[in-house]
């Protein structure tokens, strides 16, 4: 009960944040207007995750989508929030549950919903893609939607990946880049070609540097 008290109030702390967040909305994808027809893999980056659900809320709306969360104690927060906010969550790492939650949200996907995944994530290195992300979307065939986010004013936090935690009223600029399609029968060489695709579309909308 105390934990799922805890999972509500930081949902509700994040729902009254972000209804005082001004956005723009860069499209070089031309899908934001469309909203989205289709499934994606929506990837960005571990530091933008506090501003993706209301985002996801108002520019994707009310799909399926699943989201990867770490299978670790501190996941167990994120997982009991993005429920609230109507995600479904699949616990996996890089170091519990890899496997089990590929092969979960794989179904997931197949199945029809969208995924949300930070690629560096859950413990970086920051501003690193990892291959998963690829091999999610050569597998089931769906097209990868690189995003991003910027908030001004703003905190970073002392963590590993400098999360951003944009204040009250700050004025914020998402950005939605072109979808990238992995082949299904890549071979380990393509997948890295298309991992550095990844990482270099997703610096590009964040606008920053790796050392920054």
């Amino acid at each position: 009960m105390k934990r799922r008290f805890a999972y509500w109030l930081i949902y509700a702390i994040v729902r009254t944040l972000g209804a005082t967040l001004r956005f723009r909305v860069v499209d070089d994808s031309g899908l934001v207007a469309g909203g989205f027809p289709g499934n994606y893999i929506f990837a960005f980056w571990h530091n933008r995750m506090a501003m993706m659900p209301m985002l996801f809320r108002s520019y994707v709306g009310r799909r399926k989508i699943a989201v990867l969360a770490s299978a670790s104690r501190d996941g167990d927060y994120s997982a009991g929030v993005q429920r609230w906010f109507g995600f479904t969550p699949v616990r996996g790492s890089t170091s519990r549950r890899a496997h089990q939650g590929f092969l979960e949200l794989t179904r997931l996907v197949m199945e029809g919903y969208s995924a949300s995944i930070t690629p560096d994530g859950p413990r970086g290195p920051r501003y690193v893609a990892q291959l998963g992300v690829v091999k999610l979307a050569a597998m089931t065939g769906v097209p990868i939607m690189p995003v991003s986010a910027t908030a001004e004013p703003c905190k970073r936090l002392k963590s590993w990946d400098r999360t951003i935690i944009p204040l009250p009223f700050s004025r914020c600029v998402a950005r939605a880049g072109k979808p990238i399609s992995v082949p299904r029968d890549a071979d380990d060489a393509t997948l890295e070609e298309y991992r550095l695709k990844v990482e270099r579309a997703l610096m590009e909308l964040a606008g920053e540097e790796k050392n920054a």
